[in-house]
């Protein structure tokens, strides 16, 4: 069976990681293409729609979920390729809480890329594979680590895929408070790979966010 972001688990997803982690942050400065114009995509919306950083900035959000009970616009399961949405029609793409839950993530993004105006921004929240998070949840097909999409960089000597590409402008590890106020996750997210290596499943995450620029040109 295949899911997109299912109503329950969305629920699920915000109460728990509301109390946490918070929604997804806002980028470090602008966004790459301001414009008059700013279409919005959000891939398995879910209920929160609307809730992310730059909401207002929005001249369209356009909401995609399997679920008839979501907040959706267009029901449409994610797995399913390609996705009924024009190329290079949107300046950012919200993917919170759904990545997990999809079988090919290559094609996924290669939708992603697709569907993105160039220079685009697509910021994503998924769980780290050491969080409580990643293991109740039914539906998630897998978790993620901090390097997860550097096959994807355009920026790295070899990339994993002849595309998509993107350039990965920022990546977070995000704790619960109790990392945070300690200092925790300053010192994981300094040396992310020592910590994966060493640490993470003593003072274990809850999320990744990464935040990513399209490149077409």
């Amino acid at each position: 069976m295949r899911f997109a972001k299912n109503f329950p688990w969305r629920t699920l997803s915000a109460m728990r990681d509301g109390a946490t982690s918070g929604l997804i942050p806002p980028a470090a400065g602008k966004d790459a293409v301001p414009r008059a114009a700013f279409r919005v995509l959000n891939l398995g919306c879910g209920l929160v729609k609307h809730e992310f950083p730059d909401a207002s900035r929005a001249t369209e959000v356009v909401g995609v979920d399997l679920s008839p009970r979501s907040q959706a616009d267009l029901i449409h399961d994610l797995d399913q390729f390609p996705y009924p949405l024009e190329s290079d029609s949107f300046d950012l793409i919200i993917m919170q809480d759904i990545l997990e839950h999809l079988e090919d993530v290559p094609r996924v993004l290669g939708e992603v890329h697709r569907v993105a105006r160039d220079g685009a921004t697509v910021r994503i929240r998924t769980p780290h594979y050491s969080s409580y998070y990643a293991y109740n949840d039914p539906t998630h097909r897998r978790s993620f680590g901090v390097f997860a999409l550097d096959g994807f960089d355009v920026l790295k000597e070899r990339t994993a895929y002849a595309e998509p590409l993107f350039r990965i402008v920022r990546r977070e590890i995000l704790f619960p408070r109790i990392w945070r106020m300690t200092g925790v996750a300053a010192l994981a997210n300094r040396f992310p790979a020592r910590w994966e290596q060493l640490l993470a499943f003593v003072f274990r995450a809850e999320n990744l966010f990464f935040e990513l620029r399209v490149v077409k040109a």
